[in-house]
C-alpha cells in the first residue's frame, strides 16, 4: 500500500502565472477605464484652495490689572495663560459663532454659492448630486445658519502639541477668499483681546480711584495714632529710629554684657594657665613672662652667669672662692626670675578678679533695665499694633497707585499687550488642494490593478491552483500529447515499427532472443517470492495488478549489469504490454549511469530534467525500439544526490504517470532505488530485488519482510536471480 500522497496544498506557480498572463490585458484595460472615471469625475469638481494664517500664543509685557505690580502674582498669572489648555481654549475661542458670524457677514458670504446653496450649485458634481436627489439644501434654515454650517466644515483650528501656536485654516473655491477669510478671522480675534483688555482696564480705573481716596485718609489717621500714643506713653524713639529709648539701653546692656563676659572669661584662662606652667616649672613659656623685658634680661643675666661658671669649672674646683661667687650669682638670678614670674602670675589673678567683678555690675544694671521695661510692655504692645496698622494702610495705598498709574499709562496709550500675537498672515494659494486628479487616478488604477490580481489570484487557488489535480491534468495532457505522435521524438535510426506478432508467438527481446514462459516461481522463508525468468516475473505482475484501479507501480532494486538489467526490464515490460498493459519503464540513475545506452537510446533529457522542469514529457518519453513500451531515461547527473531532488514534485509526476499507464516499471541500482524509496515513502506496489545467485554482498540478506532495509507493508516483494552462468555484476 503506498504510505503518502503528493501534497494537496502545493501551489502551482505556473498554473497561476498562465493565469494572470490570461488576465493581464483584462485587468489593464480595467484599471484604465477606473482611472479614466476617477479622472473625468475629478474633473467636474470645482478645486478647493486652502489658506493658512498663524497666531501665536505669548507672554503679556504688562501688569494685570487685577494682580497690580506684584512680580510673583504677574509670574503666576502668566503661567496660568501660557499653559496647554489655555492655548487649547484660545482655540475654541477662535471658533466661535460670534466672531465667526461678524467675519462672514464682513465677507459677505450670504452672497456666495459656495456658503449658501440655496444661490445654485458650485461645480457640475454637485449639480448632478442635487439632481440624483443625493445632496440637497435645507430650506427650513436661515441664510445666516447656513453660511455657518458651511463655514464650520470647511474652517480648521488647531495647536500643534509642542508649540503654542495656533494655525487657522480655511478652505474655499476662491483662493482669495481663503486667505482673506483666514487673515480676518486672525485680526479680528486680535482686536476683540485687546477690546476686552482696555474695557477690563477701564472697568478696574473707575474702581481704583475712589478706594485710593479712601486709603489716603486712612492712612494719615492712623500715622497721628501712632505719634499721639507714643507721647502719651513715653515711648519716645532715640535717634533716627522708632524703638523706645528703654528698649534701646536693654539692647546696650546685653551688648555691654557679653563683652564683659568675654573678658572676664579670657582673664580666668589666662590667669589658670599662668599657674599652671609655674606649677610645672616652665614659668619661661607664660606669654606674659616672655613678653616682659625685666624678665628677658634676667634670664640674660642667668645665661651669662652659667657660662662663666662652666667656663672656670674647667680650671677652678667647687670650693674656690670665684666659684662660690659665680654660684651665689646664679642663686640670685634664679630667685629675683621666681619672684617677677609670681607676681605675673598674681597680676593675672587680680585682672580675672576684677573682670568677674564688673561683670557682676553689668548683670545688676541689666536686671534692673528689665524691670523697667517690663513696667512698659501693655503700653509696647498697643504701640506696634498701631504701627502694623498705619504700615498695612501705607502697604496697600503704594499697591494701589502703582496699579492706577500703570493702567492709565495702558489706556491713555492704548498700548494693550494682547497675549495672541499674528506671526503669519495667509497668502492666496497659487495650487489648489483637492481634487490632485493625476495622483489620484494613479492611486485607483493602481488599486484596481492590485485588486483585480488579488481577485484572479484568489479565483485561480479557489477553481484549485492549490491542488494536485489540476496539474495532474496537465501532466496527462502533456503525456498525452507525448504519446500521440512519436516519430518526431525517435531519432531515425530507433523508429522502427515493432514487428507484428502471430498468434502464440512471444515477444523479441531487443537485446535479442525471445520471452520464454516462466520456468520458476516459489515462495520463500523471507516472504519474498523467488522468480529466476523475467516471463515469470512479468506473469506474477499481471495477477498481482488484476485489481488495480489505476496505474500499478513496481521499483526494481539491482545489482545485476546494466545489460542484464536492461534486458530484464525490456523483457518484464514487453509481457505486461502483451498482457494488455500500456506499460512504461523509467531509468532511474541520479549519477547518469542507467539503461539507455544499453537501449540505443540518448540518456538526456530524461527523468532529472522533467523533476527540474527544463524539460516537459514531450522530450524525455520515448519508445523503446521494436516494443510498444514507452521509456524515460535518467538525464543528466544530479550533484546533489537524490536529496537535491524535489520529493513533492516526484509523486506528484509519478501520480500523474500512474494516471496515464497501467504499469509503471522504475529501474535503480540498489543504492539509488533505496534512496528513492525513502524519499517517496515506499508509494510502490511491487518492491524486486534483482541480483546474480552467486552475489557475495548479497541483498538477500536483509531481515525478512523488509525491503531494501526497511519495513513494508501492503507491498508485494519479489526476489530476481537469473538462471544460467553467473555473469559480471556492477558495483
Amino acid at each position: 500500500m503506498r504510505q503518502a500522497q503528493a501534497s494537496p496544498d502545493d501551489i502551482d506557480l505556473t498554473t497561476l502565472g498562465a493565469t494572470l498572463k490570461r488576465a493581464a490585458t483584462k485587468l489593464i484595460a480595467l484599471s484604465l477605464i477606473a482611472g479614466t472615471l476617477t479622472y473625468l469625475t475629478l474633473s467636474t469638481i470645482a478645486p478647493r484652495f486652502i489658506a493658512n494664517a498663524e497666531l501665536a500664543i505669548v507672554a503679556r509685557t504688562g501688569l494685570n490689572p487685577f494682580t497690580g505690580p506684584n512680580p510673583q502674582s504677574s509670574s503666576a498669572d502668566i503661567s496660568s495663560r501660557m499653559d496647554k489648555e489655555a492655548v487649547n481654549t484660545h482655540v475654541r475661542a477662535i471658533q466661535s459663532p460670534d466672531l465667526v458670524e461678524k467675519v462672514a457677514s464682513e465677507l459677505r458670504l450670504a452672497g456666495r454659492p459656495e456658503f449658501n446653496p440655496v444661490l445654485g450649485p458650485v461645480d457640475t458634481f454637485s449639480g448632478v448630486l442635487r439632481a440624483l436627489g443625493l445632496s440637497g439644501v435645507q430650506s427650513n434654515l436661515s441664510d445666516n445658519d447656513r453660511v455657518l454650517n458651511e463655514v464650520s466644515k470647511r474652517l480648521v483650528v488647531y495647536s500643534p502639541e509642542t508649540s503654542r501656536a495656533i494655525t487657522i485654516n480655511f478652505t474655499s473655491i476662491d483662493p482669495q477668499l481663503a486667505a482673506d477669510f483666514a487673515n480676518q478671522l486672525a485680526t479680528n480675534y486680535r482686536e476683540k483681546l485687546a477690546t476686552a483688555t482696555v474695557a477690563e482696564t477701564s472697568a478696574v480705573q473707575d474702581q481704583l480711584a475712589p478706594r485710593i481716596a479712601k486709603l489716603q485718609e486712612e492712612s494719615a489717621k492712623a500715622d497721628q495714632a501712632v505719634a499721639a500714643f507714643r507721647n502719651k506713653a513715653g515711648l519716645l524713639g532715640g535717634g533716627t529710629q522708632k524703638t523706645p529709648i528703654n528698649e534701646q539701653q536693654l539692647g546696650d546692656i546685653t551688648t555691654e554684657l557679653t563683652k564683659v563676659k568675654t573678658q572676664r572669661s579670657t582673664a580666668e584662662s589666662r590667669a589658670k594657665s599662668a599657674r599652671d606652667l609655674m606649677r610645672r616649672g616652665k614659668s619661661e613659656v607664660i606669654p606674659e613672662v616672655q613678653r616682659s623685658t625685666l624678665i628677658q634680661n634676667l634670664i640674660t643675666q642667668r645665661v651669662a652667669v652659667e657660662r662663666d661658671l662652666l667656663k672656670r669649672s674647667t680650671s677652678l674646683k667647687p670650693a674656690h672662692p670665684v666659684m662660690k661667687q659665680l654660684q651665689a650669682d646664679l642663686s640670685a638670678v634664679n630667685r629675683q626670675i621666681a619672684g617677677e614670674v609670681a607676681n605675673l602670675v598674681a597680676a593675672l589673678d587680680k585682672e580675672a578678679y576684677l573682670a568677674a567683678e564688673q561683670e557682676q555690675a553689668v548683670l545688676a544694671s541689666l536686671e534692673k533695665m528689665k524691670s523697667k521695661v517690663a513696667v512698659n510692655t501693655t503700653d509696647e504692645v498697643e504701640l506696634r499694633r498701631l504701627e502694623a496698622v498705619a504700615t498695612s494702610k501705607h502697604a496697600e495705598l503704594e499697591r494701589l497707585r502703582a496699579q492706577f498709574e500703570a493702567n492709565r499709562a495702558r489706556t491713555d496709550s492704548g498700548a494693550v499687550p494682547v497675549e495672541a500675537q499674528i506671526i503669519n498672515l495667509a497668502r492666496t494659494p497659487s495650487m489648489s488642494n483637492f481634487p490632485k486628479k493625476m495622483p489620484y487616478t494613479l492611486l485607483v488604477m493602481v488599486a484596481t490593478l492590485l485588486l483585480g490580481t488579488a481577485f484572479v489570484i484568489t479565483s485561480g487557488l479557489t477553481r484549485g491552483a492549490r491542488s494536485g489535480a489540476p496539474r495532474q491534468d496537465r501532466l496527462r495532457e502533456e503525456i498525452a500529447a507525448a504519446t500521440a505522435e512519436p516519430s518526431p521524438r525517435i531519432p531515425p535510426s530507433l523508429a522502427s515499427e515493432p514487428t507484428p506478432l502471430r498468434n502464440g508467438e512471444l515477444p523479441m527481446s531487443p537485446l535479442g532472443g525471445k520471452s520464454s514462459p516462466h520456468l520458476l516461481s516459489s515462495e520463500g522463508d523471507d516472504g519474498f517470492l523467488h522468480v529466476d525468468e523475467a516471463s515469470s516475473l512479468a506473469q506474477h505482475l499481471l495477477n498481482v495488478s488484476a485489481n488495480a484501479t489505476s496505474g500499478f507501480r513496481s521499483l526494481i532494486a539491482t545489482r545485476l549489469t546494466p545489460t542484464e538489467t536492461a534486458d530484464l526490464a525490456v523483457a518484464t515490460a514487453t509481457e505486461l504490454t502483451v498482457g494488455g498493459k500500456q506499460t512504461l519503464i523509467i531509468d532511474w540513475s541520479i549519477d547518469g549511469t542507467g539503461i539507455a545506452r544499453q537501449l540505443s537510446i540518448p540518456n538526456a533529457p530524461g527523468f532529472v530534467e522533467l523533476l527540474t522542469s527544463k524539460a516537459t514529457f514531450a522530450d524525455v518519453v520515448r519508445w523503446i525500439p521494436g516494443t510498444q513500451t514507452h521509456f524515460i531515461p535518467s538525464g543528466w547527473a544530479v550533484a546533489e544526490g537524490p536529496d537535491g531532488l524535489d520529493a513533492d514534485q516526484l509523486n506528484l509526476l509519478l501520480d500523474a504517470l500512474d494516471e496515464a499507464y497501467d504499469h509503471i516499471i522504475v529501474v535503480g541500482r540498489y543504492e539509488s532505488a533505496r534512496a528513492l524509496f525513502e524519499s517517496i515513502q515506499g508509494r510502490f506496489d511491487a518492491g524486486i530485488v534483482a541480483s546474480d545467485a552467486s552475489d557475495g554482498s548479497r541483498v538477500l540478506d536483509d531481515p525478512p519482510e523488509t525491503f531494501l532495509g526497511f519495513e513494508v507493508a501492503d507491498i508485494d516483494l519479489i526476489r530476481f536471480e537469473p538462471a544460467g552462468p553467473p555473469s559480471e555484476n556492477a558495483a
